[in-house]
């Protein structure tokens, strides 16, 4: 009878010693997650820096990345059109002190020869 007890002594001690560890690991686990998912050095959480980036993404009146873009898209076809008016001014300009017929220039076709 001592012997059955002392096994299952034995027995219910490892369990539990088995069962600490593994509450041991699964905390070192979860507390590596949570200081890499979890507060920077300004104490903001990932949740946070995600709304600050998504924030970046959509347009809202002229503070996003978005915004800023279409910005620049409007001010380079802007230039564009400026840029072909004065070419077609001083083309004019030129053509009209040589006399000389303005010359337009022809598409050619993007077909490869096979």
């Amino acid at each position: 009878m001592t012997s059955e007890f002392l096994m299952a002594l034995a027995a219910t001690i490892t369990a539990f010693s088995v069962l600490i560890g593994a509450f041991f690991a699964i905390y070192k686990v979860a507390k590596r997650i949570g200081d890499a998912l979890g507060v920077d050095r300004e104490g903001r959480t990932i949740a946070d820096r995600l709304d600050r980036v998504e924030h970046q993404l959509w347009e809202n009146g002229g503070s996003s990345l978005a915004d800023r873009v279409n910005n620049i898209e409007m001010h380079i076809v802007k230039v564009s059109a400026e840029v072909e008016l004065i070419k077609d001014i001083t083309l004019g300009l030129h053509n009209s002190v040589t006399g000389a017929t303005p010359v337009v220039p022809q598409k050619r076709s993007s077909r490869k020869a096979s």
